[in-house]
Order: structure tokens, then C-alpha cells, then sequence
């Protein structure tokens, strides 16, 4: 009995924490030139490529993103890997957030796991029926790293209307508490 409420709390951890990331160095120290270096190429562009092969312009700023395919939406990135039980597990729950809000949200997933072909992933898409994007490319890793690293999956960043972040999440989140978050996004 004990055993089996051990092991029950272990999985119920691991599905609210969310999963660490594989092979992740550490993240480097910046130095003080570096970090002025830095803000001043505050403006840099990302262009992610989704798995049938459609790209998406970013241009990342200082205080958040301009999305050139989503203007004056609320977009979420939501950073995953296959392989992560959370990741999967949230995904109905980000369906349903695109689907109810598609005029005014959109959902963009970022694959962070290497050697995954566009095959391989639009298999994962169809068998979890997902309807938004998901980026499969080496510029996902620089998106990350420009965002200040992930460093736990999944993790989803919200931006609001205007491109500003708003709010991120880390592991799995209940669908209310998004919706919520995406409400006063989209007030701003």
C-alpha cells in the first residue's frame, strides 16, 4: 500500500513539474561587455520553420516579440519534446484553447529535441490530432536560448496583443489558468 502511494505521488510530481531537458549545458555567465553588447543588438530576426516546411518571421525585441504572421494576437510558444509525458499530456488542453480563441490566439509549438525528421513529427501531430503549428528546426534552439534558455518542458510563453510578454508557464497548466492569462492578454 505504501509503495503504490509512493509511486502515484512520484508520477503525479513529474506530471505537474513538467520534464527537464535533455543534454542541457548549463547556462553561461555573460560578462559585463557581453551584456552591453547585447542590448544594444537588443532586435535580432528568427525564423522558425514548421514541419510542412511554412516559415514564421520573429523579430525578437527587448521587451518581447513582433510576430510578422500574427499581428494583434495573443501568441503562446509553447516549448515540448515527444518524448515528455506533461508536453503530451497538455496538448488537448491547448487544442481546445486554439480552437475556442483561433480569431484571437495562436498557439505555436517549439520542438526542442534534436535529429527528429518533419516525418517522424507529423506522425506525432496526427496521432495527438494537434491543430496548431510546430516548428522543427535549428532556430528553435536560438529562440530559446534568446528568451534566456528552457531549461524544463513544457514551458509556454505568452505574449500579448502588442508582441510584449506577458506571462510563462512551467509544466503542465490547467486549461483555466491559460484561458485566464489569455483574457487579460488580450485586454491589453
Amino acid at each position: 500500500m505504501i509503495a503504490r502511494l509512493t509511486a502515484i505521488l512520484f508520477i503525479t510530481t513529474l506530471l505537474f513539474l513538467g520534464c527537464g531537458e535533455k543534454d542541457t549545458p548549463p547556462p553561461k555567465q555573460e560578462t559585463t561587455s557581453q551584456k552591453v553588447e547585447k542590448e544594444k543588438t537588443a532586435e535580432h530576426i528568427i525564423n522558425l520553420t514548421t514541419t510542412n516546411m511554412q516559415d514564421m518571421k520573429l523579430t525578437a525585441l527587448e521587451n518581447g516579440i513582433k510576430f510578422e504572421d500574427y499581428p494583434n494576437k495573443v501568441v503562446l510558444l509553447v516549448f515540448f519534446a515527444t518524448w515528455c509525458p506533461p508536453c503530451i499530456d497538455e496538448i488537448p488542453h491547448l487544442n481546445a484553447i486554439q480552437n475556442a480563441y483561433k480569431n484571437q490566439v495562436q498557439i505555436i509549438a517549439v520542438l526542442l529535441e534534436e535529429n527528429k525528421t518533419n516525418s517522424e513529427i507529423n506522425s506525432f501531430i496526427q496521432m495527438h490530432n494537434i491543430v496548431y503549428p510546430v516548428t522543427n528546426s535549428r532556430q528553435n534552439y536560438i529562440l530559446a536560448e534568446a528568451l534566456g534558455g528552457i531549461r524544463s518542458l513544457p514551458t509556454t510563453v505568452m505574449y500579448d496583443v502588442k508582441g510584449d510578454y506577458h506571462t510563462h508557464f512551467v509544466g503542465k497548466v490547467p486549461q483555466e489558468m491559460i484561458e485566464g492569462e489569455i483574457k487579460k492578454a488580450l485586454l491589453k
